[in-house]
């Protein structure tokens, strides 16, 4: 038997999620993308590092109930030589970084599983951070719901892009990463991405599988 679990994710002063294409400027993702929400999970269960075996087969979903402000700082970080650890410069780095939004979070997966998960994140094993490991985050109003699957093509939830064409409205198209990629050896050797409709609300052309939560039809993958 399986349940959804829907928890608000909401920032309290800011966070950002790194895009990994730039090195002097790093720019945020509007959203964190599902490799995040794993972090966020494993932390509240207190797993070790890496360790994301148990999470496998859980569907992930985030809406967006406030977008937040996006705003630019500048931050002083030292570069070592590796090969000299005596050597190091300082430079500037520019960082975007999204001020005080608010993420609805959904996760699907067994329902044993869901209701440890809630009481994990009211008092989780570790202090639990949203994106960098000082923007934190305070999680509130989590729920467990019965798994309703429904067609909808009104949307409130993030969307692949490849289920469908927008019918009206506006949205971001976002190369997020979705999953990890094992290794040989059980370590993890790279990341997984997908494009998604990133917005509030996505209205598509056609009717996809989504579920029902809360008066709302969100997409888990």
């Amino acid at each position: 038997m399986e349940a959804i679990l829907a928890a608000t994710l909401e920032v309290p002063f800011w966070c950002s999620f790194r895009v990994p294409y730039t090195i002097n400027v790093h720019f945020t993702y509007p959203v964190p993308p599902i490799t995040t929400l794993y972090g966020l999970v494993a932390c509240a269960f207190g797993y070790p590092a890496d360790h994301l075996a148990p999470l496998e087969g859980l569907l992930f979903g985030i809406g967006i109930q406030e977008e937040g402000r996006l705003v630019e700082t500048y931050s002083k970080i030292i570069k070592w030589d590796r090969r000299d650890l005596r050597n190091q410069m300082r430079t500037l780095v520019m960082k975007q970084k999204l001020h005080q939004p608010v993420y609805r979070m959904y996760i699907c997966g067994p329902a044993g599983m869901m209701m440890r998960l809630a009481g994990a994140l009211e008092s989780p094993h570790f202090p639990l951070y949203l994106g960098e490991s000082d923007d934190l985050v305070e999680v509130r109003d989590v729920a467990l719901y019965p798994v309703c699957p429904v067609e909808a093509s009104i949307l409130h939830s993030c969307v692949p892009v490849d289920a469908g064409n927008l019918r009206s409205g506006r949205a971001m198209v976002v190369h997020l990463p979705v999953a990890f990629t094992a290794g040989r050896r059980k370590g993890w050797t790279g990341v997984q991405y997908r494009d998604y409709y990133v917005a509030p609300t996505v209205e598509l052309d056609r009717e996809v599988a989504a579920f029902a939560v809360e008066g709302k039809n969100v997409v888990l993958v």
